[in-house]
């Protein structure tokens, strides 16, 4: 699937911005609120952490394999599942600096 897209991520680049900034975003947002709720119920950080990156990530999978069953594997449902996880990857791997920081700052200092 992602070789068969390959060409339309180089080909498209306006359209793989206009997907991946909005799971950027989402990938962020959900993390942090994920976390800071997590923090507020005082949960320790290893708890903290699992609900955060699993609030945060999703199961592009499944949605790959939806998109090319219901709409076909050329359809933009199948290109935008297939950006999915070329975003999500490298973001969660960011994320976990994000992570370390917050267990750094809150949860160490609260021990």
């Amino acid at each position: 699937m992602f070789s068969l897209k390959g060409e339309y991520i180089i080909q498209l680049p306006g359209d793989v911005l206009r997907i991946a900034l909005p799971l950027l975003i989402y990938f962020v947002l959900m993390f942090v609120v994920s976390f800071y709720l997590a923090f507020k119920l005082k949960a320790d950080y290893e708890k903290s952490a699992t609900l955060a990156f699993t609030a945060a990530s999703n199961n592009f999978e499944l949605a790959i394999a939806v998109a090319v069953a219901v709409f076909g594997i050329n359809s933009g449902a199948a290109f935008a599942a297939v950006i999915g996880p070329l975003v999500e990857v490298p973001v969660l791997i960011s994320l976990v600096n994000l992570s370390f920081y917050f267990k750094r700052h809150y949860f160490d200092a609260a021990s």
